[in-house]
């Protein structure tokens, strides 16, 4: 058996009862995920604080804080990471995250069903769209970066992921004009809902258009 468990600066895991082994991180980034910056694309584990990440609404924020852990040697299933192949997300590469990272989806179909255009939803939830699946882990090791508030952040041109506040901030979610982050079961009625509709849901609206092609992503 399993239980959630928060500690320190790790948004969440899970730690079996007996607690023979490591905890069991189900958010973060992996190391080698690429992320934008002013200078281009850069590692998730190449970045310090101070350094400089390209956000969905602010532009160039300052990372806070930087934290890397070592994922479990074992993984059950149930926590196994979630596997992007390319052009699931308009992505060029493929992608690792963990189950319970949030991810920004854009569509028609979020703001008919939720009012919000865009909804951040855990990567698990999109299992089963665009030949998305779960495979067994792969990162040697996970970065969790914190900003002074909740950050989306480009990932792709159109895979944008949720990092965390520092501090009080920690606690929001996130929220803001026109977005709205989903519950696990929102988050699969929406997920389901995109699969029926073959993909329907826009991926890239103008505006983000626009940063990411300034940015040349």
């Amino acid at each position: 058996m399993v239980h959630w468990i928060r500690s320190g600066p790790v948004q969440s895991m899970v730690q079996t009862r007996a607690a023979a082994g490591p905890a069991i991180l189900v958010d973060g980034l992996s190391a080698l995920q690429f992320l934008a910056t002013g200078d281009g694309w850069v590692m998730a584990g190449d970045l310090e604080p101070g350094d400089r990440v390209l956000s969905f609404d602010q532009g160039e924020v300052p990372v806070a804080k930087v934290f890397r852990s070592r994922p479990a040697l074992r993984v059950p299933q149930p926590f196994w990471p979630v596997y992007l192949p390319v052009g699931a997300m308009d992505n060029d590469e493929p992608a690792e995250l963990l189950p319970a990272q949030m991810v920004m989806l854009e569509s028609d179909l979020a703001e008919e069903l939720y009012g919000e255009p865009f909804v951040m939803v855990p990567a698990s939830s999109l299992v089963g769209w665009n030949g998305i699946e779960r495979r067994a882990p792969e990162a040697e090791e996970i970065v969790h970066l914190q900003f002074d508030a909740p950050q989306v952040v480009f990932a792709g041109r159109s895979l944008l992921l949720g990092c965390g506040g520092a501090g009080v901030a920690a606690a929001a979610q996130f929220r803001g004009q026109g977005m709205m982050t989903l519950t696990a079961t929102e988050a699969r009625q929406l997920v389901a809902g995109l699969i029926r509709e073959s993909g329907a849901g826009r991926m890239l609206p103008p505006a983000q258009a626009a940063l990411a092609g300034a940015y040349r992503l």
